[in-house]
């Protein structure tokens, strides 16, 4: 597939639902060509059919690592920017973890995100002169993860290991890659988290960081900054956004 004569490609997984659509409205006008990956066509045709900026929809399901190599027939040539906002929660007691469940959330975490920068690394040659910018949506759960989040921290630890090694190896391509580490955000996500751990009232939440829970369209807009030539020396790095980080002991 060609780039859009003049536009600007940004590959979003995630992209029907909690930063991954903040970040897709966010970059929603006349200058932008979105590839918009999810494993609800349905979604996915709603959403790019209320945009102005031009899409294409590539439905796939990210848990099935060993398929995505098949999207390489499907994506752009040229890609301007990735942002790998796939994501799913986990609160597990140590008794209840098991080597499949742990599997399935790495395979979302790491193992899609690896596979997709392979698919990018592949199609971009040396000689090319623009560069490419990755964001991987991370957590403050890699580093103060809270009771019952081993493999959901375990696997955005690791998915921040990959990007600062990673930065390094495709460098010499002009890929540059860094992870955001959100704390509480108000998405799907976080509701279903709630649920998991017995908090019924967001403003409950809300107390837990110092600053209060974020918006997605604030996290949307730091990941639309990274994606930009102005942020060109910023790579290989963890950024915190989290209110000012908790306020209790909850995570």
């Amino acid at each position: 597939m060609s780039k859009p004569s003049g536009k600007k490609t940004t590959v979003i997984t995630g992209a029907t639902s909690g930063i991954g659509r903040s970040l897709v409205w966010k970059l929603d006008d006349d200058e932008h060509h979105l590839v918009l990956v999810g494993r609800s066509e349905e979604k996915l045709t709603e959403l790019a059919g209320q945009l102005r900026a031009s899409t294409t929809v590539l439905v796939a399901d990210l848990f099935n690592v060993e398929g995505i190599a098949a999207l390489a027939s499907e994506m752009p040539a040229h890609i301007d920017g990735f942002v790998h906002a796939a994501g799913v929660e986990s609160v597990e007691p140590i008794k209840l973890v098991s080597y499949e469940k742990f599997d399935r959330i790495m395979r979302l975490h790491v193992y899609a995100f690896v596979e997709m920068l392979k698919i990018l690394e592949k199609t971009k040659k040396r000689t090319d002169e623009y560069f490419t910018s990755v964001v991987a949506i991370s957590s403050i759960a890699s580093d103060s993860g809270g009771v019952g989040q081993t493999m959901y921290a375990a696997s955005k630890a690791a998915l921040e290991a990959a990007v600062r090694v990673l930065t390094k190896e495709l460098a010499a391509k002009r890929i540059r890659i860094n992870a955001i580490k959100p704390g509480i955000v108000d998405t799907e996500m976080t509701r279903r988290w709630m649920r998991k751990i017995g908090v019924v009232d967001v403003a409950d939440v809300h107390a837990m960081q110092l600053n209060g829970i974020a918006q997605p369209g604030e996290i949307a807009e730091l990941i639309a900054f990274l994606l930009t030539d102005q942020s060109l020396h910023i790579a290989g790095t963890q950024i915190k956004i989290d209110g000012g980080g908790p306020s209790g002991k909850v995570f």
